[in-house]
């Protein structure tokens, strides 16, 4: 169990794979405040609405890709905590390394690699 625990938002398009994101995140000990499948523009809505700790946030979304959504949120809020995930994109890919995620996370996701993302978040 984490000593303080994040209050997270998890955005991904698969929502098979949101679905076991939330559970791998509350495995961890922390907490899932919402979850988007619903592509870009409503990671935005749903970050302002929640104040999340932390975003999971899936690269290929539909109505605004990762990187956008990283820039909007920054934009708004020059602390937002963002940890990409994807499975086609490299973390060396220009406009990722551009945004500075706080970490990346390779798909399929491993809790191991998922949870000491978040340790050090938490830290």
């Amino acid at each position: 169990m984490p000593s303080r625990p994040l209050r997270i938002l998890i955005a991904d398009d698969d929502r098979m794979l949101a679905e076991f994101l939330t559970a791998l995140v509350q495995a961890t000990g922390h907490e899932v405040v919402a979850v988007e499948t619903a592509g870009g523009l409503a990671v935005v809505q749903s970050y302002t609405r929640h104040q999340p700790d932390c975003v999971l946030l899936d690269i290929m979304m539909p109505k605004l890709n990762g990187f956008t959504v990283a820039q909007h949120l920054r934009s708004r809020d020059p602390n937002a905590r963002i940890i990409f995930m994807s499975g086609l994109v490299q973390s060396d890919y220009p406009s990722a390394r551009h945004c500075k995620p706080d970490a990346w996370l390779n798909k399929p996701i491993l809790f191991d690699d998922l949870c000491q993302a978040l340790t050090n978040l938490a830290a």
